[in-house]
């Protein structure tokens, strides 16, 4: 570039003995240049910070002027212009105002010069070597403004990218969704205008028969329902509506009051639905009782539906997190387990087990029912609740095991979690 603009040594120099004779106009040409540059239109950009900023630029000005008549014009000096620019696009300063605003540079060191030198050949040498370092100055600023400029360009385009496949997969989620939902609510609602068709077309041969029908009925309703309310607890935890009440809550209770829910079920598929935690105090638990309560039935009838013979086991460990980084205690957390014995979910797919939708044999899903929203809406309830979920395989090496914590209500002193002795729950009708 010193090459284009016929910038050579002598220039050098010459800019050199120059600095001197000139460094005494350089606070003026700082006030000069800070009683005029404020008021461009797109100034606000940089100046935010009130007077001291403005006297913070100005020595910035007279140490940039220094270096323009002492410094060693090589390739540092080049990469230091360079990164003005850089900065000036980052804060959004427009190309023109820094091309105007070394215009009014130029004119006052040519004021300057006309002191110092008011005639003769020696006037013309110096402006036309303060000329091209001026030039040189501002033509790396511009090219600097370029780079940056398509450095924004390309991060703009990974971003609109990026955007672009965002809102294909959400499309794409959203077909889903609909396909899902629609087919998972068609079957029950198909079952229920079917059986009650039969009954008010008097087809049935017996009370038993129309008995019969209308217990699918019942039972396809109750399914109909469950995945109505699936998908607007998913839909209100989304979009961040679903408001959660945090009180003290017996874990001993809730265990108590939801595990007959499951034992019909188990007890039809001859299955045990043990309670390891039998017999034992529970402690506190800091939570939402209801929601507690649906996570429960949600891994208990998960355990329950995929397991067809063996058994299904609650149980409750105390689990101390370790201290941070800085020594505090976290809060003694109680993690509740849910054992089964039954088909279990491969390795490569248990990272995906708490995804909407997702199934792990699609097939046996249609067998048993489900949208597939049950453990998606657990995970984040029990988040919600302040607490984490994972999965495990079963400890007999056969199933899965699903746990959750809870935080405890309060530092309790309680050693153990270990009962006497598990018990079977029985069936309640």
């Amino acid at each position: 570039m010193k090459r284009y603009l016929a910038f050579t040594e002598e220039d050098e120099l010459l800019l050199r003995s120059l600095g001197p004779r000139l460094e005494k106009y350089f606070p003026e040409m700082a006030e000069r240049f800070y009683s005029q540059i404020p008021f461009h239109a797109n100034a606000f950009r940089v100046f935010t910070g009130g007077e001291e900023q403005i006297v913070r630029l100005k020595q910035t000005l007279q140490r940039w002027a220094g270096g323009l008549f002492t410094g060693v014009y090589d390739q540092a000096y080049a990469e230091e212009r360079f990164q003005i620019g850089y900065r000036h696009v980052r804060i959004g300063l427009e190309q023109k105002y820094m091309i105007s605003a070394m215009g009014v540079v130029r004119a006052f060191f040519n004021e300057c010069l006309l002191q110092e030198f008011p005639q003769g050949e020696q006037q013309h040498v110096v402006a036309l070597a303060m000329g091209k370092i001026l030039d040189l100055d501002l033509n790396l600023m511009c090219e600097s403004y370029m780079h940056a400029t398509v450095q924004n360009l390309r991060s703009l385009n990974e971003q609109m990218e990026r955007a672009n496949r965002d809102l294909a997969e959400a499309s794409q989620s959203k077909d889903e969704f609909l396909a899902h939902v629609s087919h998972e609510l068609r079957t029950p609602l198909n079952s229920i205008l079917g059986f009650t068709k039969l009954i008010l077309d008097g087809l049935c041969s017996s009370p038993e028969e129309e008995r019969q029908l209308l217990h699918d009925v019942f039972a396809s309703a109750q399914h109909l329902l469950g995945l109505v309310n699936d998908i607007l607890d998913i839909g209100r935890i989304e979009a961040g509506k679903l408001a959660l009440q945090s009180e003290t809550v017996s874990l001993r209770a809730v265990l108590d009051s939801t595990l007959p829910l499951v034992a019909i079920t188990a007890a039809e598929k001859s299955l045990s639905l043990i309670d390891a935690t039998a017999g034992v105090a529970l402690p506190m638990v800091r939570a939402d009782e209801v929601r507690l309560r649906q996570v429960l039935l949600n891994l208990l009838s998960n355990a329950v539906k995929f397991t067809n013979y063996g058994s299904v086991t609650v149980r409750a460990l105390l689990n101390t997190n370790p201290g941070d980084e800085f020594g505090v205690e976290q809060p003694t957390l109680v993690r509740v387990e849910v054992e089964d014995t039954g088909i279990g979910v491969p390795p490569e797919k248990r990272n995906s087990i708490f995804e909407k939708f997702f199934q792990v044999d699609p097939s046996n899903s249609r067998r048993v029912g489900g949208a597939g929203l049950g453990l998606a809406i657990s995970r984040r309830l029990v988040e919600l609740m302040g607490g984490k979920i994972g999965l495990e395989e079963g400890k007999s090496g056969r199933g899965i095991l699903v746990w959750f914590t809870a935080p405890l209500a309060s530092q309790q002193s309680i050693d153990t979690l270990q009962p006497p002795a598990p018990k079977a729950v029985r069936a309640t009708k």
